[in-house]
This record gives structure tokens, C-alpha cells and sequence, in this order.
């Protein structure tokens, strides 16, 4: 499973003011479900991946047994291709959440001794 995302901000090991102790490559990613993260960006991209791109995370398990979530940048998308993901995405989410909002809460059940 793979979720699309916008890169807020790249975060490199050899940025300005970075003291880092390994490697890697994160980036501040916006979801197209509201969530803003921070995740690890594929070594073999690392170098390319910058503000404003539409990228691929890797939301599959670890393991078959697994609840965790590989969470990794593995692909950058072309930008006309990655916002027409994107908005399609993002229009579904947006339309789920306006069903939810039309939904009337439901009363708590009571249960009668």
C-alpha cells in the first residue's frame, strides 16, 4: 500500500545547521488525508527529492506479522501526473468528510434493568 504526499521540507544529513548522526534523507510530508509526517526518503533518491514534489510512501507492513509501517519515500512522481493523483485523492477524502459532517450523531444506547 502506498499513500501520495507533497514534500513540505527536505531534511538532509548535510543541510545547513544539521548535525546529523547517520545518512539519511527525511522529508516533512503532507498526505492527501491531512496528516503531516516525517519520513525517510529511499537512499537511491535521497539526493532528488525537494520541496513541492509529489512523492510515493511505502505504507506496507514490515512483515506479514507486523503492525508497523515501512514508511519511505520510494518514488517522485512528474508533477502532472502526481497532482492529478493527488487531487483525486484529496476530492475523496474532502467528500468522505463532508458525508461524515451530514451525518447525524447517534444517541448512546441505555440499556433498561
Amino acid at each position: 500500500m502506498y499513500h501520495i504526499g507533497i514534500v513540505e521540507q527536505v531534511i538532509s544529513p548535510d543541510g545547513k545547521g544539521v548535525i546529523s548522526a547517520d545518512t539519511v534523507v527525511q522529508a516533512v510530508v503532507r498526505m492527501w488525508d491531512e496528516n503531516l509526517l516525517i519520513i525517510a526518503v529511499d537512499k537511491k533518491i535521497g539526493k532528488n527529492v525537494k520541496k513541492g514534489d509529489y512523492v510515493l510512501t511505502d505504507y506496507s507492513p514490515m512483515s506479514a506479522s507486523s503492525q508497523h509501517r515501512k514508511l519511505c519515500i520510494t518514488k517522485i512522481l512528474p508533477q502532472d501526473s502526481g497532482s492529478k493523483v493527488w487531487t483525486e485523492f484529496k476530492d475523496e477524502f474532502e467528500r468522505r468528510k463532508a458525508a461524515m459532517q451530514q451525518t447525524p450523531p447517534q444517541q448512546p444506547v441505555r440499556y433498561i434493568r
